[in-house]
């Protein structure tokens, strides 16, 4: 279900003003957010990731997503402070990250929309390096999130090294 905050493509008109920005909505631990539409690759069922050793403790771990190694990673624990328990109920968002394949673990996906130009977004919305913006819409806060900044500078070294380390295993 698309939120109704965000209007559907199926309803902009060709000469409405200039389009919003295209996201798609999720929700986790009770709070909505959305990525850039364009990061997006593909939702999936939640699945057991198998354990990467040396990553960092926000990378639950790795999947084979049609025969691509697709890193899984805790959202709630960066956006909401707690860490995560995989349910079976939960989706896997899988996003661009900074040439990583990365699955966020949500509790669920609204759908795609368009940002309503006139929608609040604030130059800084925060502290949180990964939060591009904040969308003030008529029925509550969405925080629009930007997936190559997600993992810190060291995170992403580390996981680039504990992905070589476990590709150099196979060999």
């Amino acid at each position: 279900m698309i939120s109704s905050a965000f209007a559907p493509e199926a309803a902009r008109q060709p000469d409405a003003a200039p389009a919003g920005l295209q996201v798609l909505e999720f929700i986790c631990r009770g709070q909505r957010f959305a990525v850039p539409l364009a990061s997006v690759r593909r939702a999936v069922l939640s699945a057991r990731p198998v354990p990467l050793p040396g990553a960092a403790d926000i990378v639950l771990g790795v999947l084979d997503v049609g025969g691509e190694t697709v890193t899984v990673l805790d959202f709630a624990r960066r956006a909401c402070g707690r860490p995560t328990a995989i349910t079976p109920t939960q989706q896997f968002l899988i996003v661009e990250s900074n040439g990583f394949p990365c699955a966020l673990v949500v509790d669920s996906i609204v759908g795609p929309g368009t940002a309503p130009p006139e929608a609040a977004w604030p130059a800084a919305a925060g502290s949180a390096g990964f939060v591009d913006g904040a969308l003030h819409l008529p029925d509550g806060l969405c925080l629009v999130i930007e997936p190559a900044r997600f993992l810190f500078d060291h995170e992403r070294e580390q996981l680039a090294q504990a992905l070589a380390g476990a590709a150099g295993d196979r060999h």
